[in-house]
């Protein structure tokens, strides 16, 4: 792993909270912004990669959050891909504050698929000579994420996939699932706690019009807390397993 790639934020309105706290889904719209443009200046268009029926799909994704930036704060975005093997890679991400200090950090596996096709392809060589990648990690999509599910519901709620749900390869995109979850946290905990870390486990694509529901058990720790969700599709067919761990303000 040799090429790191920087880009700069400003968190803005739209991205805080009613504490004036960037949301946990802008820094996460941060690090995609950040991973496609390095794709980008790399000459790996999404536009391109669309037409030739090619996408990276998620399949793990997460994230320890160590501090929530202030309305107009400055942020220094970081990613590198840290290794490739046949279909997947893994991507890790930092984010840093005006004076440098680290406030996320996260690490995401996806792997290529032919979006007509439904099946893995390999990932061109071009791609580990763009982003440093010398050989093969024959480590990388074995150690995927290991998620429960839920052993009780304390809350349930349904959604319908909206258009501004879906992103550039027609299904729903990663941040939206997390904003599903956060939906179904009673509302005193959003008030008193913060996350600190995020795992996600995405299993089945979502594509408009669809209708979902999460599920959300809810375990308190002496002090913190720790959620646990399913998201299941119409036929109650399980798309995605999330962990939130939650810490009192």
């Amino acid at each position: 792993m040799d090429n790191i790639f920087t880009k700069q934020y400003e968190v803005t309105y739209r991205d805080t909270d009613a504490r004036g706290e960037c949301f946990l889904t802008s820094y996460m719209n941060f690090m995609a912004d950040c991973g496609l443009t390095q794709d980008e200046t790399y000459g790996f268009v999404i536009s391109d990669m669309v037409k030739e029926n090619h996408a990276w799909m998620l399949v793990d994704y997460e994230i320890n959050i160590y501090e929530y930036v202030k309305y107009k704060g400055k942020l220094k975005s970081i990613t590198y891909v840290e290794g490739m093997n046949k279909f997947y890679a893994k991507r890790c991400f930092k984010i840093y504050d005006e004076d440098n200090k680290l406030i996320l950090d996260g690490k995401t596996l996806v792997i290529l698929v032919d979006s007509e096709k439904k099946r893995p392809i390999s990932i061109p060589d071009e791609h580990y000579k763009a982003y440093g990648v010398t050989e093969r990690n024959p480590s990388i999509g074995r150690q995927k994420l290991k998620l429960s599910k839920c052993k009780k519901i304390d809350s349930e709620k349904k959604f319908n996939v909206r258009y501004s749900d879906i992103d550039f390869n027609s299904h729903v995109g990663n941040v939206t699932y997390l904003g599903w979850i956060l939906e179904t946290i009673p509302f005193d905990i959003m008030k008193n706690y913060k996350i600190n870390s995020v795992k996600i486990k995405y299993q089945k694509e979502l594509t408009y019009g669809e209708q979902i529901k999460v599920k959300t058990e809810i375990v308190n720790k002496d002090n913190d807390i720790s959620a646990y969700h399913e998201i299941v599709n119409e036929n109650d067919e399980v798309v995605a397993l999330l962990e939130t761990h939650w810490t009192q303000i």
